[in-house]
């Protein structure tokens, strides 16, 4: 312990001495050190982290896979939701989950103090708080009879009880309003509580009693696939083995229930934690990988630094040497030193990564789960102190192998600067700037893709025109609108209010939204081609007005618009189709006069052959990245799809009409408040908001890998030029132009520069293909991305090496040999 106080002083005080060396080192360390930190924190809280529930590792998410019809389970599957019958025979016959529980999310009008406003709620199956294994804070949960229709009782949250109850204590027994209806507060969730995870929060749980309600109830619909559902396994069950149990389960559904084309979906059991941050894995590995590499770069310059100083402390560690210091204790003291360094530029780091993480939680995209709870706790200190202490023997061991080894007598000697030792250091200096120059063309390789593949969405055509566009939608209470004639005519009156508005060229109705994250997906049939039974080729399909395609801009390509006649609660059945559904299903042929019978019924529209009038251009209605696929397009009024979405194209700013379609609304129904306004320009902006928060973070930290990598290249040729200051002065006064010298230091910084970005690009060649998921119109080895990060590199290699350079070229040869 004594020896360890002692070399730790020592170090203190070589470092005092030395401030320049010591801030320039503590301030790249904490660069590197603060962004990985900062990144760990987020990587932590929303992959690493536990599940904030009892043995979170027994919870699993159980769902389906959707396949396309008669691809047998061999194409790429894609996640559907669940229906109610469905899941009451998973829920009664499965023997591997000690309980399975559904949800769903759903929108209520609630008015507790007196003012109507959306808020966000959850339907639940009534065993959904024990499988999570949380129980109400105050009060009790659910119980099974609740389930059934009929009855109305509530859990809320624990902010929700703050904000509109005052944390009354006598809340239990109380009614609040939602959906019109009087639901009792049975009771409050923990202040920590909050699942599913989404933004905003839910506010509410009901159990499915209100879904089992009405004429024809979401519970008896197997074509209703709205639920998604969460399971606890059993003690010493797998997921393995539950996944065996549901795919047979769901295999013999599909053979009892043949009309219901459940022959293309597929059950699939993955751990919850899993399902949750599935779509952000790959892009936060890479994130994180890339800012290991930033730190790596900054090791290598610090590594560099110490080289560079360690020629100074030849002499000093030589008579070290000759004084009796053995071998371990140099390096031992040489460590402690480059410890107390990256411990420093720890702490400083810490302090660089509270503020980097507030940054980036404001430009990471809101659909990241859990990205909220990411914070400098206690175990990303811990992180954080032992790569500081890694960090430290990394870029520490290097240079204090090779001062260690010196030979006291020819350290000692004259002259020095110009042994086989100052080249074999300058051969260490060079091997650190190649490895640096390497893993910036990586970082820069990863960036300029992400940058190419970012400018290529924001150029995508959604098929539509975005811009002077706002959207929302009304809580409409089904209590006081109980026919789909009085919904209809709430909804017409409200579309006539917006059109009347000063400034509002034309406003829609339509169902779902593109590129709202709604969807409605559909099997149908095709007059003279018979299918298999449940074997039903599917489509998406939109619900829409007719003035949709003029206020959204999307093109009629052949055919005609929806007319007044078809347009009605009995019209005639037609539908529009886009050209996907063409190229799919009519290849070669019009589709003009063809018809179809969609599998999606209402009162006033029951199941018949629609039709089809007319083909639309492709519209993205899920992601801007996403392929074109099969849609259709049947009128409103006949399907009157409840609380569609209102559209208006306005002429100047969309937001500032927002008040105006609040007054407008509430003129019709001052008990409906409108919610999810977005001006379309917003939503777009959402759509490319993960990819805009990886480019932005990648960019940020290839710049700073090429602001290091020069200025590692700088000092290595600087060191350069001091060693060889003498051999220089000596070529000059035999004649040597200042050319010639400039010549010499330049060729030898972009010798070192084009071997490590020869380097980079093989290392770029293998790892870049990991970005593949988060690339959109460029290919992981795109040879332009290449040949433009290897000319940025190289030039600024070029501006690093001419400043050494031009200081060699100015040395006065005279004055040079007289000081040597």
């Amino acid at each position: 312990m004594q020896d360890i106080l002692g070399h730790s002083r020592f170090a203190l005080r070589q470092l005092r001495r030395n401030p320049g060396f010591s801030l320039t080192a503590i301030l790249t360390l904490a660069l590197g050190i603060g962004a990985t930190t900062a990144i760990f924190s987020i990587f932590y809280a929303v992959l690493l982290r536990p599940l904030p529930f009892p043995e979170p590792d027994r919870l699993a998410s159980v769902s389906v896979m959707s396949f396309p019809a008669g691809s047998g389970g061999d194409a790429i599957g894609v996640p559907a939701s669940v229906s109610y019958p469905d899941f009451f025979d998973w829920r009664a016959q499965n023997r591997s989950f000690e309980s399975l529980a559904s949800y769903h999310g759903l929108n209520a009008a609630a008015n507790p103090n007196g003012s109507a406003r959306m808020i966000n709620g959850v339907a639940v199956s009534w065993d959904f708080f024990h499988v999570l294994g949380v129980p109400p804070a105050m009060g009790r949960a659910f119980n099974r009879d609740e389930e059934t229709a009929g009855n109305h009782s509530v859990v809320i949250s624990h902010d929700f009880w703050l904000s509109d109850f005052n944390a009354s204590p006598s809340i239990f027994g109380q009614t609040i309003k939602l959906f019109d209806v009087n639901y009792t507060v049975i009771g409050v969730m923990p202040a920590s509580f909050s699942f599913p995870v989404e933004t905003p929060a839910p506010s509410f749980w009901i159990t499915p009693a209100r879904d089992a309600e009405g004429t024809s109830p979401s519970t008896s619909q197997r074509g209703w696939m709205q639920l998604e559902t969460i399971g606890r396994l059993k003690h010493g069950v797998t997921i393995a083995q539950a996944q065996a149990e549901m795919s047979t389960i769901q295999a013999g559904l599909a053979k009892r229930y043949p009309q219901e084309d459940l022959n293309n979906h597929a059950a699939r059991v993955a751990p919850e934690a899993e399902t949750l941050t599935g779509d952000v894995r790959p892009a936060l590995r890479i994130l994180f990988a890339a800012v290991a590499a930033l730190l790596l770069i900054a090791c290598a310059n610090v590594a560099g630094l110490l080289l560079a100083r360690g020629s100074a402390r030849q002499s000093e560690l030589a008579v070290r040497a000759a004084l009796g210091a053995r071998r371990r204790e140099i390096v031992l003291q040489l460590l402690t030193e480059s410890l107390l360094l990256s411990l420093t530029g720890g702490v400083a780091g810490v302090a660089l990564a509270v503020l980097m993480l507030k940054g980036l939680l404001h430009l990471v995209s809101p659909g990241i789960p859990r990205v909220g709870e990411a914070s400098i706790d206690g175990a990303v200190l811990v992180f954080t102190l032992g790569v500081s202490m890694l960090t430290g023997v990394l870029f520490g061991l290097l240079p204090a192998r090779r001062l260690s080894r010196l030979d006291p007598a020819l350290a000692l000697r004259d002259g020095n600067r110009t042994s086989t030792s100052g080249r074999k250091q300058l051969r260490l200096h060079a091997a650190l700037v190649i490895a640096e120059t390497a893993l910036g063309l990586v970082l820069l390789m990863g960036a300029g893709l992400l940058i190419r593949s970012f400018l290529h969405l924001l150029a995508v055509d959604p098929g539509f025109n975005p811009r002077h566009v706002l959207t929302f939608r009304v809580g409409v209470s089904p209590q006081r609108y109980k026919t789909d004639a009085e919904s209809l005519a709430l909804y017409r009156g409200i579309q006539t209010s917006l059109q009347a508005l000063p400034g509002v060229s034309s406003a829609t109705a339509v169902y779902p939204l593109p590129l709202s994250g709604s969807g409605i997906g559909i099997t149908f049939d095709i007059e003279g081609r018979p299918h298999a039974p449940g074997d039903s080729p599917e489509v998406r399909v939109s619900i829409v007005e007719p003035s949709f395609f003029q206020t959204m801009g999307v093109p009629i390509l052949r055919g005609r618009n929806f007319s007044q006649d078809e347009d009605q609660p009995k019209g005639r059945p037609v539908t529009m189709v886009n050209q996907a559904f063409v190229r799919k299903f009519f290849p070669g042929e019009d589709p003009i006069g063809k018809r179809i019978e969609p599998g999606l019924t209402s009162d006033d529209n029951p199941k018949a052959m629609h039709e089809i009038i007319a083909v639309t251009a492709d519209v993205k209605r899920e992601r801007l990245t996403e392929e074109a696929t099969p849609e259709i397009y049947l009128p409103y009024a006949p399907m009157n799809i409840t609380s569609p979405y209102f559209a208006l194209r306005v002429a100047g700013d969309p937001a500032s009409y927002i008040n105006s379609v609040r007054a407008a609304v509430a003129s019709l129904d001052k008990d409906a408040p409108i919610y999810r306004v977005h001006t379309y320009d917003d939503l777009v902006a959402l759509n490319t908001a993960q990819s805009r928060f990886q480019t932005l973070l990648l960019t940020a930290f290839a710049a700073v890998a090429l602001l290091l990598a020069a200025i590692g290249l700088y000092a290595v040729l600087s060191y350069m030029v001091v060693q060889r200051t003498h051999e220089i002065g000596l070529r000059m006064a035999l004649g040597a132009q200042r050319g010639n010298v400039l010549k010499l230091i330049l060729n030898r910084g972009m010798v070192l520069a084009l071997i490590g970005v020869a380097l980079g690009a093989g290392v770029s060649a293998l790892l870049t293909r990991f970005l593949g998921t988060l690339l959109y119109g460029v290919k992981p080895l795109d040879p332009l991305t290449f040949i433009a990060v290897a000319g940025v590199l190289l030039a600024v290699s070029g501006v690093a090496s001419a400043i050494p350079a031009s200081r060699a070229a100015s040395l006065d040869p005279m004055k040079t040999l007289r000081d040597q």
